[in-house]
């Protein structure tokens, strides 16, 4: 019994000693995110990937949670425009994947709100385009 263990450990070391021998070159390299590009605009890929899935993942779950108030003729402009607003916070912060993720996952559930919170910006600066008023007379005494 002991000479078959004898034998094998006497076959498995030349082996192990030329793999040895042959690794003398390896090197530690640093591994490095794949960056995409849009309309010269870099970002990570794997971030992107991570915010849009999630986005779009809490966007069907809202569509499926209430059937009767969220058809997808009323839901799909707002999660498209969910999804822009995700890739764009995305491009402009560069996030690691896990708040790639947290991002797609608020902004998807924020969805309505987008919309509600654009529009009262938009109006904040509505008078800017509204012809002056006529001055109120002051009433004498």
């Amino acid at each position: 019994m002991m000479w078959r263990a004898i034998a094998t450990v006497g076959a498995v070391l030349p082996a192990a000693a030329a793999a040895l021998a042959k690794d003398k070159a390896a090197t530690v390299t640093e591994s490095t995110p794949v960056i995409w590009h849009f309309v010269g605009y870099a970002f990570e890929a794997g971030s992107m990937i991570a915010g849009l899935c999630a986005c779009l993942a809490v966007r069907f779950y809202v569509s499926q949670e209430a059937r009767k108030d969220h058809r997808w003729n009323v839901d799909l402009p707002v999660s498209v425009l969910t999804l822009l607003f995700t890739a764009g916070m995305i491009i402009r912060l560069r996030p690691e994947p896990f708040w790639a993720l947290v991002y797609g996952t608020g902004l998807g559930s924020a969805g309505v709100l987008i919309i509600s919170a654009c529009l009262a910006w938009v109006k904040r600066g509505s008078d800017l385009f509204q012809p002056p008023k006529a001055p109120t007379s002051k009433p004498e005494g």
